[in-house]
């Protein structure tokens, strides 16, 4: 009974890969309207300064220690 209580409700994620190297993620804060507006201006220069980049952990795989 208590259980029902403790369930979280679970996040939708739609994911969009269009080859790059780390794919986006859309978590639906934004509207697609404001965000196609936003796109169709004059693209300015990058400055790493003001973007966000993630950090992306690939985990190594663990070697069995018991051989044969």
């Amino acid at each position: 009974m208590f259980w029902k209580w403790s369930k979280k409700k679970e996040q939708v994620y739609h994911v969009g890969n269009e080859d790059v190297a780390v794919p986006e993620v859309h978590t639906g804060k934004v509207a697609h309207e404001q965000a196609a507006q936003q796109d169709t201006g004059e693209k300015e220069n990058i400055h790493y300064e003001n973007v966000a980049i993630p950090e992306v952990h690939i985990p190594h795989k663990k070697k069995n220690k018991t051989q044969n």
